[in-house]
Parts: C-alpha cells; sequence; structure tokens
C-alpha cells in the first residue's frame, strides 16, 4: 500500500499519559492522545492534515485502526506494514524499514533520534558497551534518556513498562510524594480503599539500591482496573510525577519498551541508573535476563492484599543454582534476509542435504541414537588377514555421536491424510538413508505423546506400521507448544527438532523464547505457492522472535 500524507506536521511521540485512576477504566483516550493525535496535527492550522492511499481513500480517520491492528497477541504482518509506512512519514524520528514490531514503535524513535541501527543479527547491543555508557552519560547530563532508553530496549527487549530513577535517593523521594498523594486523593465519596493504602504502604518499603525492582501488577488485560485499585494508582502517579519534572533536570523518566503495556501494564520495572553505570556488565545482562526469564514464566496469581514481585521465583532458583550462558551449537548465520524461495518443492535429496549440513554444524554429543561410524586404516593396529606383515595397514573403526533427531508433525486440519502421509514417507526414506532411530510427536493445538521409532535396519514396510500406531491429533495449530515442550527439557534441546508444517500459524506479538535447535520443513502434496507465502507470513511474523529464520526453513530456501 501506498500513503501520502499532506499537511502534517512531524510528530515526536510522548509516552507520558494521564489514564485518571477514579471512575471506569478507559485507556482508549489516552491512546488517542499520546499516539494518534500527534500523527494527525496538522502543519498550517488553515487546514487539516490528509492521510490517503494509493487509490485516493482517505485514511485519516483509520488511524486509530491501522494502530490497533499491531497490537495484538499474534503478528499481522499486512497491517505491521501499512502501519510502518504511515509512522515513517508522519513521525520525525522513524525508519519504516525497521525490523522491530510496530508495538516498539517508542524505542524505534528513540534509537533514530541518536542514531542507533536497528538491533539484528549483525547489530548486537550489549550491557558493556551500550547500556552502562548510556547510564554513565545520563547521570553525567552529556547523554540523553532516550540513549538509556534505546540501549536498554535494543539490548533485552523486555515486554513490559519501565521507569527509570537516577539514584536511590530519587525513588526515596517518589515514595514520600506518592505517601502524601494517596492519603489526599481519596474523597468523602470515593475514599482510597483499605487494601490500596496497605500497598501503597508496602511499596514505600521498597528499596532500590540495587540495579531493578520490579512487580507484577496483574495477571491479564481485564484484572486490577477497579477505581482506585493499586495498579491504577500506581501507574497514575508514576507518571504524574514524571509530567511534573518536565522542564526541569528529570531524576526520574519513563521506559516504554512496548506499547500495550503502556497503557495497561501487567508489570512494572524500576530501574536504577546509578546502579547501572557502576555495575558490571554480566550483572546487568544478568538482572535483565532475569526480568525476561520472570516475564516468560506462566502467570502467577496476583495478591491484592500484598505486593507481587515479578522476579521473586527466579532469583530464589538462582540461590541454588548458578545460572550457566546457553550455548546455541548449530545457530544459523545472518544471512536470512537475503534468502531467497525455491522455485519448486523440494526433492528427498534437498532435504537430506540440509538436514546433514545441521547435523554436522551442530556437532558430536556424548551419546545419541545417531551413531556415526567410521573406518580408517593405520599401522599402528595388525592387518586382520595378515598379522606378521608389518607392511600391511590395519583398520581401527571408532564410534561417534550426532544430535538426536526428533520430529513433530503438523496434523491440524489444514493437512490432509494424503499430506501427512506423503510426510511420513519422505520422513521415513530421509531417516532411512541417515540410519538413524528418531523421536516423534504429532500435534495440532495439543501435542501427542513423545515415541522412539526404531528405524535402524528396518524395511520401509516395517517403518510405516510403527507409524501408523502412533497417536495422530487433530484441531487447529498451535507451534508455541511445540516451542514450549522442547525449552522444559535439555535434553530435546540439544536435539535437531524438526517441524514438518504448512506453515499456516500467526506468530505471537510478545518475545517469546524460539528454541536454537529447532527447524522447518514443508509438508509434501500442497500447492508450492501457497506454501512459499505462508512460509514467508510466517517468516516475517517472527523477525522480531528470530531474525534468522527463513534459514531455518529446510528444503525451502536456495
Amino acid at each position: 500500500m501506498t500513503i501520502t500524507v499532506t499537511n502534517q506536521k512531524p510528530a515526536v511521540l510522548d509516552a507520558v499519559h494521564t489514564i485518571t485512576c477514579t471512575g471506569d477504566y478507559d485507556p482508549m483516550p489516552a491512546l488517542q492522545e499520546a499516539l494518534v493525535d500527534p500523527l494527525l496535527k496538522p502543519l498550517s492550522p488553515h487546514a487539516p492534515a490528509s492521510i490517503v492511499d494509493g487509490s485516493g481513500t482517505d485514511l485519516t480517520d483509520g488511524v486509530p485502526d491501522i494502530l490497533l491492528s499491531c497490537f495484538g497477541d499474534s503478528v499481522n504482518t499486512s497491517a505491521e506494514k501499512v502501519a510502518k509506512e504511515l509512522l515513517g512519514q508522519t513521525m520525525v524520528n522513524y525508519d519504516q524499514a525497521t525490523p522491530l514490531p510496530v508495538g516498539e514503535l517508542f524505542a524505534v524513535q528513540a534509537g533514530q533520534r541518536n542514531k542507533m541501527p536497528a538491533p539484528g543479527p549483525r547489530v548486537i547491543y550489549t550491557a558493556q558497551s551500550d547500556v552502562i555508557p548510556a547510564a554513565k552519560g545520563l547521570l553525567a547530563g552529556s547523554a540523553d534518556e532516550s540513549e538509556f532508553f534505546a540501549s536498554l530496549a535494543y539490548a533485552f527487549h523486555p515486554e513490559t513498562l519501565g521507569f527509570w530513577f537516577q539514584s536511590a535517593a530519587a525513588f526515596d523521594g517518589f515514595k514520600v510524594w506518592l505517601s502524601t498523594q494517596a492519603q489526599a486523593l481519596g474523597g468523602v465519596s470515593s475514599p482510597v480503599p483499605a487494601r490500596t493504602l496497605k500497598l501503597v504502604g508496602d511499596f514505600a518499603k521498597l528499596s532500590l539500591q540495587g540495579l531493578t525492582e520490579s512487580l507484577q501488577l496483574r495477571k491479564d488485560d481485564s484484572d486490577g482496573n477497579d477505581e482506585l485499585s493499586f495498579p491504577r494508582l500506581l501507574m497514575h502517579m508514576l507518571m504524574t510525577y514524571v509530567g511534573q519534572q518536565r522542564g526541569q533536570t528529570p531524576d526520574v523518566g519513563v521506559l516504554p519498551f512496548t506499547v500495550g503495556e503502556l497503557f495497561c501494564p501487567k508489570s512494572v520495572v524500576l530501574v536504577n541508573v546509578e546502579a547501572h553505570a557502576r555495575a558490571s556488565a554480566s550483572k546487568v545482562t544478568g538482572e535483565w535476563n532475569l526480568i525476561n526469564q520472570s516475564l516468560a514464566s506462566p502467570v502467577r496469581v496476583v495478591s491484592n492484599s500484598a505486593l507481587s514481585k515479578l522476579t521473586s521465583l527466579p532469583r530464589a532458583a538462582a540461590k541454588a543454582a548458578a545460572m550457566g550462558a546457553n550455548q546455541h551449537p548449530g545457530q544459523p548465520g545472518s544471512r536470512s534476509a537475503q534468502v531467497k524461495f525455491r522455485k519448486a518443492p523440494p526433492t528427498r535429496l534437498d532435504l537430506f542435504k540440509d538436514i546433514t549440513r545441521v547435523l554436522r554444524r551442530m556437532g558430536k554429543v556424548n551419546k545419541s541414537q545417531n551413531v556415526y561410524r567410521t573406518m580408517k586404516t593405520t599401522f599402528l593396529k595388525a592387518n586382520r588377514r595378515d598379522p606378521d606383515d608389518f607392511n600391511k595397514p590395519g583398520r581401527i573403526s571408532s564410534v561417534q555421536y550426532m544430535p538426536d533427531l526428533h520430529v513433530y508433525i503438523d496434523t491440524s486440519g489444514s493437512i490432509s491424510e494424503e499430506n501427512y502421509q506423503e510426510a511420513v514417507m519422505m520422513l521415513i526414506r530421509i531417516a532411512k538413508k541417515l540410519n538413524v532411530n528418531l523421536y516423534f510427536n504429532s500435534f495440532s493445538d495439543i501435542l501427542s505423546q513423545e515415541t522412539l521409532l526404531r528405524v535402524e535396519n528396518k524395511s520401509l514396510r516395517q517403518i510405516w506400521k510403527e507409524f501408523r500406531r502412533v497417536p495422530k491429533v487433530t484441531g487447529g495449530t498451535e507451534f508455541k507448544q511445540v516451542w514450549d515442550y522442547i525449552k522444559a527439557s535439555t535434553t530435546r534441546e540439544r536435539r535437531l527438532s524438526l517441524m514438518i508444517t504448512d506453515f499456516e500459524w500467526p506468530p505471537p506479538s510478545a518475545r517469546v523464547d524460539h528454541p536454537a535447535n529447532l527447524y522447518y520443513a514443508p509438508c509434501s502434496a500442497k500447492d508450492w505457492t501457497l506454501m512459499v507465502q505462508s512460509a514467508t507470513d510466517f517468516a516475517d511474523g517472527m523477525h522480531h522472535i528470530d531474525p534468522s529464520i527463513r534459514q531455518k526453513l529446510l528444503g525451502m530456501v536456495l
């Protein structure tokens, strides 16, 4: 879609908003004021701003819908393209070619303002090179707060709302102000509930001596929205406090990592800038990895009578075991943006070559079902047939183990019986060629039980009979359950996991963890043009989760 914008003053979006903590909860006016109205502000007051598409259709009234269509639970690739083109033409600092989703538009704005390239496989932001120097610059007054925000967002991408405080003393000043305001807020007709006052008192006992302090505020978007509830009161007071420091040298600011969390946050992270400036890179990285780990954990019940700390469970687990750095063997390179799809379906040989290439890249393991036997000649061992002839070498056999192969076959409603049989037979022939046993699950919106299929030294007919005995689930399509299943076991994480699918699944908009050794292959007997289109949509929607995902589409890319 081609968008033409006329008489519009390029906007700089401000994340500070005021959603009242009294009355009914409605974040839409704040979203309209913070996001939509600046994009529609006219350059000349004598005429309104105009936004039209290539066919001349007026899109001015549809700007809220264009933006909101990008803030759902799954990625809408077509809506993302339209919104990015709109933002690229209406904002002062926005790169419409950014790989980051529209939900992270404030991070993109901050990065563009500070001339920071978008993060990607070849552009990596770290605590050592970016976050700590930005924190030092913010303390010294030589750097803008947007640089510190962009550094955190580009390095860690947390799905939360943050507020930075210059120091622990600055946070203490806010706590005193909050307690005073909370006491004075309630009136005779609508006093502040006792449980909210208790939580405000508990909040006043928090300390920000460390790098961060984080709280779980809501179970979901519908929770904690009662009048003068603690989540509403805290957000209103934080935003008001930040707004009051405009026009002077601030010691507090907002960190709007995602738009969804900005207006209805399920969690909040309070950040000590001074502690970040003085901490080691490993400590900063560990802290934010812990936050992301906590955000990805199953939602816990939030108490109405006690503060729920976001990182309490992971911190307790960290005391029991040291957190080692995850190694990702077999991680593909960074040419994902340049790869092209094949013009015809892959042959069995194409898939065999791709699987073999990935197995070799992953390296050897101590023990597996994938046995690799080699023979070599050597004079260190006597010849078996003529042991007395020292001029004849002997042979030494060695056994090595490649990573196990674990296959997940999509058996949802969009996969016909013919597709399933073709996929299974292709898999059997590849396994026969590799001469390796393999683990197998079928999946739809549920996951079948894991089965070890013994392929080695069996005929195609015998292997097919084993496959027929494996339960075949049916229903919708859900990839994330497979991701979670793999991530739940270090043994499964070390395997080469191969998902055979038609790619008809929209990735989540949240930044969830994708298994490093999970690859994808197309199912057989389906229209190749539609398959490529579905794979393209899937890869586009996965860019914020795994930028190199195109290189994991085995048999599909050149």
